[in-house]
């Protein structure tokens, strides 16, 4: 199972405009480049409400669950072919703002220098170097937020697109126990690469702030999947040449918060002939456990949103193979595209029969 959840509060902030805010900016921004010898520094910080993740994770149970910081990159520049970006828990509050970087300059909210405008992200500086809180850190003048140090985050490119889907995992848990107290993400380069003399160009990503679907969301997922089989019979032979995977009661259109049960069913493409009171093409076989997953896309965009794997397994009952799909957090009045994959002794077929659903308010 995927579940989204969008972020509540979002902004970057500068170095070269240290009482800047720009929590209305349509982009986020993490980066370090030089203006001949002048470096500047971006970083971004982003804030979800835990609570309704908190409530999914207790209805999950004990099962296994992992959580993803997902940010949809745009038009970045002058980055490198490679290189990390980092998350940490912010260590302090901070307000969000209602400046941009170049339009509506206000220095109202969080800035490089302040948490809320106000307020200096560290107080106690001496000589210019910060005495930080135990267990947190930050730079060296303690400007540019403070963060804690356990449970950071980190996800490294090479040669490959700038969409961060990273792990957060264990920085959730510590939020959900109470162990930490959620005042969001800090996203950044690492404290070495921003002191080196090296330029990294600017990953951009889509804020909350933006017009497209692409804001900032956290990712959870967990296997859902269940197994019993009860009077139904396997299938045998491949999906490629012996059986054929139907699903048998997917709509045109869904309203949006709901979940929904898709039923699938394995039928033999050659059944024998026998003589009775059923139709052969009827009869309901149970793909094996394990083998079947499925994969909802964007119509349009082509961007797969559940990706086939462990989190979109097909699971099964007395009536037929079957998966729930949550559509609470996916975007409404659009269109999307379900496929089915089939692993049978290493070999993978895709179902791609055009089922097509939309979601409706």
């Amino acid at each position: 199972m995927h579940k989204f959840f969008t972020s509540s509060f979002d902004a970057s902030i500068y170095l070269q405009q240290p009482d800047q805010n720009a929590g209305r900016d349509e982009m986020l921004e993490v980066g370090k480049l030089y203006y001949g010898s002048t470096k500047d520094i971006a970083r971004t910080l982003i804030k979800f409400d835990t609570g309704s993740i908190k409530s999914e994770i207790t209805s999950i149970g004990t099962g296994s669950w992992q959580t993803y910081l997902v940010l949809r990159s745009a038009n970045s520049e002058e980055i490198p072919l490679e290189y990390s970006i980092f998350a940490n828990a912010v260590s302090q509050s901070w307000t969000m703002g209602t400046g941009t970087k170049f339009d509506n300059i206000t220095s109202d909210g969080v800035s490089w220098k302040y948490r809320n405008g106000i307020a200096a992200w560290q107080d106690n500086v001496t000589a210019g170097t910060a005495v930080f809180v135990a267990g947190t850190t930050g730079s060296a003048n303690a400007e540019g937020g403070t963060w804690f140090i356990t449970g950071s985050a980190t996800q490294s490119f090479s040669n490959e697109p700038d969409d961060i889907r990273m792990n957060v995992t264990n920085i959730m848990h510590q939020w959900v126990s109470g162990s930490l107290k959620n005042n969001g993400f800090i996203v950044r380069h690492s404290i070495d690469v921003e002191n080196d003399e090296l330029d990294y160009g600017v990953v951009k990503f889509f804020s909350k702030e933006t017009n497209t679907i692409y804001e900032p969301k956290l990712e959870l997922v967990w296997d859902d999947s269940s197994f019993s089989t009860g009077s139904l019979t396997p299938v045998t032979g491949s999906a490629q040449d012996e059986y054929k995977v139907v699903v048998s009661n997917l709509k045109n259109q869904y309203v949006t918060n709901t979940k929904v049960k898709i039923r699938l069913k394995g039928r033999d493409m050659y059944p024998l002939k026998t003589f009775g009171t059923t139709f052969s093409y009827d009869q309901v076989k149970y793909l094996p456990s394990g083998s079947a997953q499925y994969q909802i896309e964007d119509y349009i965009t082509e961007e797969v949103i559940f990706p086939f794997g462990d989190y979109t397994k097909v699971s099964c009952d007395s009536t037929s193979n079957y998966f729930i799909m949550d559509l609470s957090t996916l975007p409404i009045n659009r269109t999307y595209r379900l496929k089915i994959k089939i692993i049978e002794s290493g070999i993978t077929t895709i179902v791609d029969d055009k089922y097509i659903f939309e979601i409706v308010s």
